[in-house]
């Protein structure tokens, strides 16, 4: 059985409750915006191999959103820019220190992995 790769988002939802528990609130935020992400890149990177694309082990996450980017379906081209935003927002989440990470950036990355959910849906990725 392979992985569910919704739950991420799942649990970015999650994480998005934990700091009234006293965890953190910046290392939750973060937390939801990488899963988030993580979420959605391995749905869209299966259905690419799915339909017969190898994926290089090198570079593959700007390889995937590029494949999305230049398609001729008007969806899976969004998707590929929902991609590059989602990984950019994942990025400064995991890397820099100095990044501004609250609730509504957090939101936003979730909000915006659901709708690249549902254009996956919408292609047959699900």
């Amino acid at each position: 059985m392979s992985f569910d790769w919704q739950l991420y988002i799942s649990l970015a939802e999650e994480l998005l409750k934990l700091p009234q528990k006293r965890i953190p609130e910046e290392a939750c935020f973060r937390s939801a915006i990488s899963r988030s992400y993580y979420g959605v890149f391995g749905i869209a990177r299966n259905f690419l191999i799915k339909k017969g694309i190898s994926i290089p082990p090198i570079d593959t996450h700007k390889f995937v959103r590029e494949q999305y980017k230049k398609s001729s379906n008007k969806i899976e081209r969004k998707i590929g820019e929902y991609l590059g935003q989602l990984w950019k927002d994942r990025k400064d989440s995991d890397y820099k220190d100095t990044a501004s990470i609250d609730i509504k950036r957090t939101t936003t990355a979730i909000d915006l992995s659901k709708r690249v959910l549902e254009s996956l849906r919408e292609i047959g990725a699900m």
